[in-house]
């Protein structure tokens, strides 16, 4: 019979090992929850998601959706596309199907990336739930972009290279090279993959960035192979950075992606602290030849300069080295108290749940027509733009909400995604327009162009009828009006009357 004093320590035995099961169970079940959720209550992105979704059904090339300058790489995502109209075509999902299937699929594939390898799945959850409460970045996961692909592949390559030792070295190196041709389809910025060898570079690892190194020069060269035009793909992403990384004349960077990240919080807090602690400490060539750690640091750094270098690199690889910090002392405390270790668990993946679904409400709530350019609105008829029209606009949010209400629709835009890929006259019309918002003879450009097929769409709370006498003016709601030449006026190459400068 078994002495009272061996029951607690037999219980233990026996739970240990199925504590982790569990908490790895409650962490997949919450990542698959959270968009989940969102999505149920109305949550919609309000930015590229929507134009790769209409982009997939609509099927047409951009130069028929949108006024492009001569030369400029058309579709930068052609890999993702295609793959969202196969699962169009193949299931007949619309454009709000496919924006739910990326929303979560791409937000799982992140979180998911490097739980084969973490043996206290919920150490990987927490390092989240820290990022998210000192400085966000949840949104960022659940935008449905195709940038998160090259997010997840980074993850799994930063585990896959640092954690997995039982994976033989060719087996590894051809996975990686097929991530990294992925990584660069989807996404394109197959320039950006050198910061994972580089990574390594820094960690003098030599062995490892040699194969990385070699692995992402094949992997994109691939991509553009497949692409079926590989220099055109390999150079056009380039000059598209180029044109992308073009500052507004007095407005800063045209995206806001581009602007500086301000030294990110807590989290580039946590990376200096951690870097002035361990240098000259015992564990300095630990840390300094950590790549996950270095590439945390290099993002954070290059993060002041263009903020996407962090939120797309530098902060996932700071979540995961901060996963891995956390992973012994989570196994530590559960081989002591498995069950409060489950109760840690349970308690960490309802702070993301709660954390994550609770946030700023008015990014969940539900999205209607009554405010949009949409053309089942009876009341709307005649001021939409006509067949072979331009839409004329200078925010980018009128194309994203336009685009995906219409992906049919028989005009096209004048601003799109992109600032950079508008026509040289037009960019410069959209510079000024954005900077002197308020002056109509910011427009004049555009005014002087309109035919009686074209619209201008206007965000303005009070009428824009006094700013623009010579354009006849419809609420659409929400403070966007549309504007189209009034019928005297109708015939080709008609003038619109534009207030002089002041």
């Amino acid at each position: 019979m078994l002495s009272t004093r061996r029951v607690p320590d037999l219980i233990r035995d026996r739970l240990t090992p199925r504590v982790g099961q569990v908490a790895g169970a409650l962490v997949v079940l919450v990542i698959l929850l959270i968009p989940a959720l969102l999505l149920a209550r109305g949550y919609f992105p309000t930015d590229d998601c929507l134009r790769h979704a209409a982009k997939a059904v609509d099927g047409r090339p951009w130069a028929e959706i949108l006024v492009l300058r001569p030369g400029i790489l058309e579709d930068p995502h052609t890999t993702w596309h295609g793959l969202l109209r196969c699962v169009h075509l193949a299931t007949d999902c619309g454009v709000e199907g496919l924006i739910l299937l990326t929303v979560a699929g791409l937000f799982a594939l992140v979180l998911l990336a490097p739980l084969p390898w973490l043996r206290a799945p919920e150490a990987w959850l927490g390092a989240w739930v820290f990022a998210w409460i000192s400085g966000g970045g949840q949104m960022r996961l659940l935008l449905g972009r195709p940038f998160l692909v090259a997010m997840g592949c980074l993850v799994f390559l930063m585990t896959l290279w640092t954690r997995d030792h039982a994976r033989g070295p060719a087996r590894r190196w051809w996975l990686t090279l097929a991530l990294f041709c992925a990584a660069a389809l989807f996404h394109g910025s197959w320039y950006l993959l050198a910061l994972i060898p580089l990574a390594f570079l820094l960690a003098q690892r030599w062995r490892e960035a040699r194969g990385l190194l070699l692995a992402w020069i094949c992997g994109s060269l691939l991509a553009g192979v497949l692409t079926g035009h590989p220099i055109a793909f390999l150079g056009g992403q380039l000059l598209h950075m180029r044109h992308a990384m073009a500052p507004l004349a007095t407005a800063g960077p045209m995206v806001t992606e581009f602007a500086p990240s301000m030294g990110s919080g807590a989290m580039g807090m946590l990376l200096l602290g951690f870097l002035c602690f361990k240098l000259g400490g015992e564990r300095e060539g630990t840390l300094l030849g950590d790549p996950i750690f270095l590439l945390a640091l290099v993002g954070w750094l290059l993060g002041l300069q263009v903020q996407r270098f962090w939120v797309d690199w530098g902060l996932p690889c700071a979540v995961l080295w901060l996963a891995f910090e956390l992973e012994p002392r989570v196994l530590r405390f559960g081989s002591r108290a498995p069950v409060g270790r489950l109760v840690l668990a349970a308690g960490t993946c309802l702070a993301a749940l709660l954390l994550v679904t609770t946030a700023d409400d008015r990014r969940w709530s539900e999205r209607t027509h009554e405010n949009s350019i949409v053309t089942d609105r009876p009341e709307l008829r005649g001021w939409l733009p006509g067949d072979g029209g331009i839409l004329y606009a200078a925010h980018m949010a009128i194309f994203y909400d336009t685009f995906y209400r219409n992906p049919h629709a028989p005009w096209r835009y004048i601003l799109g995604f992109e600032p950079a890929m508008m026509p040289d006259e037009d960019r410069a019309t959209f510079q000024k327009v954005v900077t002197e918002y308020d002056n109509p003879a910011a427009f004049r450009p555009w005014l002087a162009k309109m035919r009686p097929v074209d619209r201008l769409a206007y965000f303005s709370g009070p009428s824009p009828r006094a700013l623009f006498p010579g354009l006849q003016w419809y609420p659409v709601g929400r403070n966007i009006w549309l504007g189209r030449l009034p019928s005297p006026l109708s015939s080709p190459g008609a003038a619109v009357r534009v207030p002089s400068n002041p």
